[in-house]
């Protein structure tokens, strides 16, 4: 009896027909005849080396993963799968990097309807009637209080020369504008424009962006729950049609509030549908692809990127720019001809005939033949016998599975917290878990923060967004193998200190906007490329019981981080535009040297126990100390 592995499943490159082991054709009788998953011998019957390696192989082959590589992983199936999935982080770059565009803010200034009625110029009530601000900058948000009626009857050389009856010195009062003008000559119309999202109103502009944060958070906390009730495929075609119904209506709304709120549950679908098309991509993907897969979703989103800017250039009305942005996610209706159900879901729902009929049509697709239906039941029935198991183990403390919902949900929320002490348990592992959820917080902060810093540091927006997306794709190919050659740790600390570099050094140079923006967007690709990094560390500091809660926890402190970008940028920019980028580039440094204090992980695997965690700590610290 011989050992199966792939390379021998591949061994007949002329027929491209997968041969399956003999074993695992006897064992498969067997099971279909006993209904048992174990192979029954005698106890007084000796087994040679080759059964024993033939029983091993057989548990083996109980994987999704070898369905996989029987169907093909590199094959016409794999990538037309790929590049219809790939679709999903494409288009929500338009829900998610588009608020600084539909909310452009133009030159404003006081509308004074009496000089405007008198037939005053723009140029001669901006004159008269505003103050500047220190730095010698127009104060739209104010106007000298005057009697505009009195000036309006003298006329404007008249009033302008009377310092008696309309001076302008520190004791004469300034009240807010009633009503503001805006200079339509480079945008038609924006929200800011529309709602007046200006001076006092300010926050609601910026309130516009990180609802869309928000509306990520809410959705990330219970995305995972409804794709494994309903399935990938049902999400990947409702929630596009959430967000295009969403983004419509928000086109309508009468007031900021409104469109706030649409804002909102747009932004919320759109990232049930985002993690979605990641988990999809991640199920359909072998082993040695699954490392990679983060860093091929950053292409289409990059390409994303940049495709807004060219969309908002030539597009320069809010509503038709929503509009715009809005109907491509009508190309998810392809989803509904193109796009199959994941095969493991369907798996662990019992639905193995639909499952079937997928692997072959993918098969076919790669011109590759797969066993017979009833060896393929038998791997798939193993499979979920072996999920439905690890979820038994849930109940092995003190539950069972009779318990009532409350019960449940009782211990669920007990072990919960137990998993978020664990976090904590020993010195080691609070520090490194302090240090991860700061770095959280700094990827999403850093990433986005310069994302949507463009109107403090460029003139144009649409190249500051364009060159952004650009300059993000290149480390997508450089990453992973930065990542097996360095290691983690370094690399890490390589991306925070390029960030931090990049972004602090902008801030040193004079006279030269294109040498500011090239600095500036490359420590955003830096950081956009740190979030690969710290969702990597996360999963390989942890154990196994304690991962996912890390990784949750983590994931909600860096939209923290995000939702706090868009009132540094719009708030604090407005009073100094250096501001935003020295607290990115601060805040980048200070992670550098934290990510300093945690192991390497390269050549470790994951850990199982807050033993093994402390050890991989030891460890590290042992190698730094040798000359």
């Amino acid at each position: 009896m011989m050992e199966l592995t792939n390379n021998e499943v591949d061994k007949d490159d002329d027929s491209k027909k997968c041969q399956v082991n003999p074993a695992f054709e006897a064992e498969s009788k067997e099971l279909e005849a006993t209904g048992q998953g174990n192979m029954e011998g005698d106890s007084e019957q000796t087994v040679d080396n080759a059964n024993k390696a033939a029983q091993v192989s057989s548990v083996e082959l109980y994987t999704f993963e070898y369905l996989l590589s029987l169907v093909g992983e590199n094959g016409i199936w794999n990538i037309s799968m790929f590049l219809l999935i790939f679709i999903g982080p494409y288009i929500s770059t338009f829900t998610v990097i588009s608020y600084q565009f539909l909310g452009a803010t133009p030159d404003y200034w006081c509308q004074i309807q009496e000089l405007i009625d008198a037939n005053w110029t723009t140029s001669q009530i901006i004159d008269f009637a505003l103050p500047r601000k220190d730095n010698g900058d127009l104060d739209g948000c104010s106007q000298w209080d005057y009697n505009y009626t009195l000036a309006a009857s003298l006329g404007y050389e008249a009033a302008k020369t009377n310092q008696d009856l309309f001076p302008k010195t520190a004791e004469v009062p300034k009240v807010s504008c009633p009503v503001r003008d805006f200079n339509t000559t480079q945008y038609a119309s924006t929200l800011v424009t529309e709602f007046d999202l200006v001076c006092e109103r300010r926050a609601l502009y910026s309130t516009t962006a990180a609802i869309v944060q928000i509306g990520k958070l809410f959705s990330s906390l219970f995305i995972g729950y409804i794709t494994d009730t309903i399935g990938k495929r049902r999400v990947l075609l409702f929630c596009p049609m959430f967000v295009l119904f969403f983004g419509l209506v928000g086109i309508t709304a009468p007031t900021i509030q409104l469109y706030t709120l649409c804002k909102f549950f747009a932004a919320l679908f759109d990232m049930g549908m985002y993690v979605t098309c990641y988990v999809l991509a991640l199920e359909l993907a072998s082993k040695p692809q699954r490392s990679s897969i983060g860093s091929l979703f950053g292409i289409p989103w990059s390409l994303g990127t940049m495709t807004i800017a060219g969309i908002a250039y030539g597009v320069r009305t809010w509503k038709y720019l929503q509009m715009a942005l809005t109907l491509p996610y009508i190309t998810f209706g392809i989803y509904y001809w193109f796009l199959p159900e994941s095969p493991r879901w369907l798996i662990l729902q019992g639905r193995y005939k639909d499952a079937i009929d997928l692997l072959r049509q993918g098969a076919r697709m790669n011109g590759r033949e797969l066993p017979p239906d009833s060896e393929l039941e038998i791997i798939m029935e193993r499979i979920r016998q072996k999920d439905i198991d690890d979820h038994k183990e849930n109940y092995e403390e003190g539950g069972s599975e009779n318990d009532t919902r409350i019960e449940k949900v009782k211990r669920s929320l007990i072990g919960g917290l137990y998993q978020v002490a664990s976090l904590f348990a020993t010195i080691t592992m609070a520090k490194q878990t302090l240090i991860m959820f700061f770095c959280w917080f700094s990827v999403g902060f850093v990433y986005y923060g310069m994302a949507q810093n463009g109107t403090n540091l460029s003139d144009n927006e649409y190249w500051y967004t364009f060159f952004g997306g650009l300059l993000e794709i290149p480390p997508c190919f450089l990453m992973w193998p930065a990542v097996a050659i360095a290691g983690r740790r370094r690399t890490f600390i390589a991306l925070y200190v390029i960030a931090a570099a990049t972004i602090l050094g902008s801030l040193g140079i004079q006279g030269s906007e294109n040498w500011v923006i090239t600095l500036a967007l490359i420590g955003k690709s830096a950081a956009v490329n740190a979030f690969s990094m710290v969702y990597l560390l996360s999963s390989e500091l942890n154990t196994t019981k304690a991962r996912t809660v890390a990784v949750g926890i983590s994931s909600v402190i860096a939209r923290f981080g995000s939702i706090v970008t868009p009132y540094i940028n719009d708030l604090v920019g407005a009073s100094n535009p250096s501001a935003p980028s020295a607290m990115f580039g601060t805040v980048a440094l200070i992670s550098a040297v934290l990510v300093f204090f945690l192991p390497e992980t390269k050549k470790h695997v994951l850990p199982e126990s807050m033993a093994e965690v402390e050890g991989m700590s030891k460890k590290t610290d042992r190698e730094e100390s040798i000359p």
